[in-house]
């Protein structure tokens, strides 16, 4: 078996390991894009509330309406924190998962170099055996017409 049919299923399996690295990058994506819509929807609301609440604000609050306020945005503001943690670990996860795309990619691109060189190295012999026997087959065609 030549160099270049051996390496041809390792070079599909890197290939395949860089798709699937591929697709990882797709997902985490998709879920940091997720995660981004998540805290911008808090924050908006978090915004519409303080200003709804201030054009309350000039009829007048009891006690009871300040303090439920105020929790309200405690609440709000930790579930924003929170958010925004949850997302800076999504970030994370995604460079992590380009990172290894960007390796297993350059890995199949190597070895689909290697092979490529495989293919060209046994396309030259190849072609020096064929002129080697069409040679031959010359010498040994003027031999019997000189004999």
């Amino acid at each position: 078996m030549n160099s270049c049919k051996r390496m041809q299923p390792v070079a599909e399996m890197a290939q395949q390991q860089a798709d699937t690295a591929a697709q990882s990058v797709a997902e985490c994506n998709r879920a940091y894009a997720t995660m981004r819509e998540q805290l911008d929807e808090l924050l908006s609301y978090r915004d519409d509330y303080a200003s709804g609440l201030q054009q309350k604000s000039h009829q007048g609050f009891n006690a009871l309406q300040i303090k439920d306020y105020r929790l309200f945005m405690e609440r709000l503001n930790k579930a924003i924190e929170q958010q925004q943690d949850v997302l800076n670990s999504a970030g994370v996860q995604l460079a992590a998962s380009k990172q290894v795309w960007i390796e297993k990619q350059q890995r199949a691109k190597a070895i689909d170099s290697v092979v490529c060189r495989y293919q060209q190295v046994e396309q030259r012999e190849r072609s020096r055996r064929e002129q080697h026997e069409g040679d031959e087959h010359a010498q040994h065609f003027l031999r019997r017409q000189n004999n």
